[in-house]
C-alpha cells in the first residue's frame, strides 16, 4: 500500500507512463534509456520507501528497460 505521493513524484510516474505509450507507438533505444532514467529517478526519490508494492515493480521495470536499452 502506498501512502499519498508528492505531486513530483506523481509527475514523474506520469511521465514514464507517455514514454512507455509512446515506446509502444514508436520503438528505440533511446527512449528505452530515457524511461531507465526515468525509473532510476522514481528509485531514487524519497517517496519510493512509502511505496513497497511500486518499489518492487519499478526495480523489475529498471533492469528490462537497462537491458533493453543497452541492445
Amino acid at each position: 500500500m502506498c501512502l499519498t505521493a508528492s505531486s513530483e513524484f506523481t509527475y514523474m510516474e506520469s511521465w514514464l507512463v507517455m514514454l512507455l505509450t509512446t515506446y509502444n507507438n514508436n520503438p528505440s533505444n533511446g527512449l528505452a534509456k530515457t524511461i531507465s532514467f526515468y525509473l532510476n529517478k522514481l528509485l531514487c526519490h524519497d517517496d519510493i520507501n512509502f511505496c513497497g508494492d511500486k518499489r518492487c515493480e519499478y526495480l523489475a521495470m529498471q533492469r528490462f528497460w537497462h537491458w533493453h536499452g543497452a541492445k
